[in-house]
């Protein structure tokens, strides 16, 4: 084979690859499954991308499926007996004192990614930057952002409620009605690469970010207040004592307090574990399916993906 040509066959091949990461981070193209958990109750819930909820005991086992003809499910909500699952088009169902779900007008018909319950009201992340303010009686307002990018994860602080967008801007409001925006982006041009966010969690010592660069691999942003914000390598020791780095890009992550550490929930059945101790990161392999949310209680925590796919944590 002649080196031009050789050439060529290894650059679309790195296409390829890369092109194959970041489709696996688009909701319209993955396969069916799971796309949020919630604990419930004594267990949890389960909400999948055709419309399906299932009700999963701790040891992962459904104990109850309620079929939604039509919908798409993209997060959940739960607040003591009340849960609100929220999906494709503006779809918004909810469930109080574990009764019957009921459609309530969301007053949009934009993709709601995240839902998030703040200063008792609800708030759902929807794309095209728009924030919708309300409550379980239906009556939402619509905030309209000048964002980049699609909200696609909120997180609620005791303060400030904090949430991403897929084109790296990070917002954080008092009320859930007026939002500064910080364009990480722009803010780090030069330092960092560019990067696109999928999930944002607030604990009570600090802001974790995290999602993928331009160039495909994951990246993993901490702050303790939201105006300066620095990287966490996410290399590992793997089985041969070699140092690698995670590739896979993370949809979700927790903190786990029991351990002090973080798990970050990735493509292609990978679990990253990161500590305080910057040299101490792990990778766990768990499925040949995308992880995409996980959730806690103060036992175990549930993780589900792609194929309905549920893995259980046991923390004592």
């Amino acid at each position: 084979m002649k080196p031009g040509i050789l050439f060529r066959v290894l650059f679309l091949s790195i296409i390829c690859i890369v092109g194959s990461t970041y489709a696996a981070n688009d909701a319209s193209v993955k396969p069916e499954g799971y796309r949020a958990i919630v604990s419930y109750d004594t267990g949890f819930l389960a909400a999948a991308s055709d419309g399906r909820l299932d009700w999963v005991s701790e040891s992962g086992k459904i104990s109850k499926t309620e079929n939604f003809s039509g919908e798409s499910f993209r997060c959940l909500l739960s607040n003591n007996q009340d849960i609100i699952a929220g999906g494709n088009k503006g779809s918004l169902l909810i469930s109080t004192d574990k009764g019957a779900f009921k459609k309530i007008n969301s007053g949009t018909d934009k993709n709601i990614n995240s839902l998030a319950l703040f200063r008792e009201k609800i708030l759902a992340a929807t794309d095209d930057g728009e924030i919708l303010v309300g409550s379980e009686t239906g009556q939402f307002r619509k905030i309209k952002l000048n964002l980049k990018g699609n909200i696609v994860s909120l997180s609620a602080g005791s303060d400030l409620c904090w949430g991403v967008t897929d084109e790296g801007e990070i917002i954080h409001s008092k009320d859930g009605i007026v939002w500064d925006i910080f364009d990480f982006n722009q803010v780090y041009l030069g330092f960092y690469k560019r990067c696109h966010f999928t999930r944002i969690l607030v604990t009570d010592e600090q802001i974790a970010v995290t999602g993928r660069q331009n160039d495909g691999f994951p990246v993993l942003l901490f702050s303790a207040q939201g105006n300066v914000w620095t990287d966490r390598p996410l290399n590992y020791t793997d089985e041969d004592g070699r140092m690698s780095s995670l590739r896979e890009i993370p949809n979700d992550l927790i903190y786990d307090k029991s351990k002090e550490q973080y798990l970050l929930i990735c493509d292609f059945g990978k679990i990253m574990t990161i500590p305080s101790c910057s040299h101490c990161n792990k990778l766990m392999d768990v499925s040949t399916y995308s992880l995409e949310a996980i959730s806690g209680n103060d036992t175990v925590m549930m993780i589900v993906g792609e194929n309905r796919f549920i893995n259980v944590i046991k923390i004592k």
